[in-house]
């Protein structure tokens, strides 16, 4: 899993990169560009807190032999990074283009799975 985020992570690191560029030379695709921007960002944080929190139960169940009923995948927290980055967006609409922002808020997601599938390919 971790060669598979690590991966992902270089992705988006790229895909940011060129974004600004487009954000730098392109003045009239500023806001589109500013709105995938942000969005990745969120995708990446999200992606970071869910591989922490995923360690973290890991290593929960596996050093606890009656581990508590109730461990949660922190979704609020990511749900909560998402609609900061949503809530940016629609304060300052002359900046980020909302629809950007929420698109490309399942960047992460999307690359990693298409990372996952390259790598059982290779292994199979």
């Amino acid at each position: 899993m971790d060669e598979i985020l690590t991966r992902s992570t270089r992705t988006a690191c790229w895909f940011l990169a060129i974004c600004l560029m487009c954000w730098a030379v392109l003045p009239e695709w500023r806001i589109y560009s500013a709105g995938v921007a942000l969005g990745v960002s969120a995708s990446l944080v999200n992606a970071f807190l869910l591989r922490k929190r995923v360690a973290w139960i890991g290593t929960l169940y596996k050093d606890n032999p009656n581990p508590p009923r109730k461990v949660g995948l922190g979704l609020a927290s990511r749900l909560a990074m998402v609609l900061l980055a949503t809530m940016l967006a629609y304060r300052f609409p002359d900046r980020f283009h909302l629809p950007s922002v929420l698109y490309s808020c399942f960047f992460m997601p999307v690359v990693s799975l298409f990372f996952a599938f390259l790598n059982n390919r290779r292994s199979s």
